[in-house]
């Protein structure tokens, strides 16, 4: 009788040290029986931190699905306190970092995520890494590149799994290129291009743009006009003179011939074909570029080919080069589309 009185005594205890603790604590929460006995379980400082944890997962993910962040937050932020050696401490800063960004603070989300990777061992959770989870959000997020280029290089080293760095290294590159390092942002291209089964979510054409990307740079670039007004004046020369040959000499080295409807992804629009053969001296264009180019692309209008869609028109863009100043910023004829515009 004793030792039940005494065990209600302690158990109440307890409570009033969780309530002493955190005066705060959501009403929802407090009503809930199981979550309160979790938190009994996770306050007795015999508990060994595999035990608190176990309990503390259900007190998180029922406080997150209620959108009680700051009150999580501040509870595993004392948790991390007074446990500072905590082994699970990474999983902890994980959800004190999942409520910062979805209470849209970034900045703070970011600065959990570094102290997770830099103070509490990796340990994984239903089959992720939450160092690797932790590594991609700051590289996914910083704006800072260095620190996302560190991070990225972090994943490859410690992470192997080869789909996975094929994927970094296709943004690694794009980290790469902010900084301007050239020679390192085609190295990480080609990486990409070696783990085939790497795909890039939401980018779909990513393989054959990276491939469109080495292509240029390895490329002679002879075809390049300093302005798009020499440009379009030299095809004009070409077409008034049947000059095959001429025309054939400024079409970019992944020239296209397409439809409106069609990708530049689709292999059909890049078969060779000498435009020389539908050149007659009833091709007439435009004086100017259409209405619908900007500073960076051009259309011109042209008809009378002796195709059996004689309307064309002429593509002309901005080549998008830093590597090279010299060539950076010039003009290329990238293309054709048949028929009128839709």
């Amino acid at each position: 009788m004793l030792k039940k009185i005494t065990t209600v005594i302690v158990y109440t205890l307890m409570l009033l040290l969780l309530s002493c603790q955190d005066k705060s604590m959501p009403t929802a929460l407090s009503a809930d029986n199981e979550i309160m006995d979790f938190l009994r379980i996770s306050a007795d400082e015999n508990t060994d931190q595999e035990l608190r944890y176990a309990v503390l997962e259900p007190v998180i993910s029922t406080a997150r699905n209620l959108g009680e962040f700051d009150w999580l937050t501040s509870f595993l932020g004392a948790e991390l306190e007074k446990y500072p050696d905590n082994p699970y401490g990474a999983y902890y800063l994980m959800a004190m970092a999942e409520n910062a960004r979805d209470t849209g603070s970034e900045v703070l989300a970011l600065d959990y995520l570094r102290r997770l990777v830099k103070n509490y061992p990796d340990i994984v959770i239903r089959g992720q890494s939450l160092h690797l989870l932790a590594l991609g959000e700051i590289a996914l997020h910083t704006h800072n590149p260095y620190e996302a280029i560190a991070a990225r290089l972090e994943m490859n080293q410690r992470f192997s799994n080869p789909m996975e760095v094929g994927v970094n290294q296709y943004y690694l590159a794009k980290e790469y290129k902010k900084i301007g390092d050239w020679n390192k942002m085609f190295a990480s291209y080609a990486i990409f291009l070696k783990n085939p089964n790497a795909q890039i979510p939401g980018v779909p054409d990513a393989r054959s743009n990276v491939m469109d990307a080495l292509q240029f740079h390895y490329s002679s670039k002879s075809w390049t006009a300093a302005t798009l007004d020499d440009l379009i004046n030299t095809i004009k020369y070409a077409i008034q003179n049947q000059n095959a040959a001429l025309l054939r000499r400024y079409q970019s080295e992944k020239f296209f011939l397409m439809n409106w409807s069609q990708e530049t992804s689709d292999s059909f629009t890049h078969i060779p074909m000498t435009l020389g053969t539908f050149l007659s001296r009833r091709v007439q264009f435009k004086e100017k570029v259409d209405d619908y180019s900007n500073e960076n692309e051009a259309y011109l209008w042209t008809t009378g080919w002796t195709w059996k869609i004689p309307t064309w028109y002429l593509y002309f863009r901005r080549v998008d080069y830093p590597v090279n100043p010299e060539i950076h910023g010039r003009w290329e004829w990238a293309g054709i589309y048949l028929g009128e515009r839709l």
